[in-house]
């Protein structure tokens, strides 16, 4: 269901937001390169997951048998 898909994405972009909140704090330039790489990749999943939920709502029902 392309709600589901929409909540899934908002979690990606939650999680994404919540991890550059931590890269701000973080001094190790190792650790925060490797949360940034997570960040970016949660983005990449939140819009594939947008993506997936449009192409839902865009495909015909199909006609149930009465």
């Amino acid at each position: 269901m392309s709600v589901d898909r929409l909540k899934k994405a908002a979690e990606y972009r939650r999680q994404a937001q919540e991890i550059r909140t931590i890269v701000q704090k973080i001094w190790i330039k190792e650790a925060r390169e490797q949360l940034l790489e997570t960040a970016e990749h949660l983005e990449v999943l939140a819009k594939q997951e947008e993506h997936k939920a449009h192409a839902d709502n865009s495909e015909p029902k199909p006609r149930s048998e009465a």
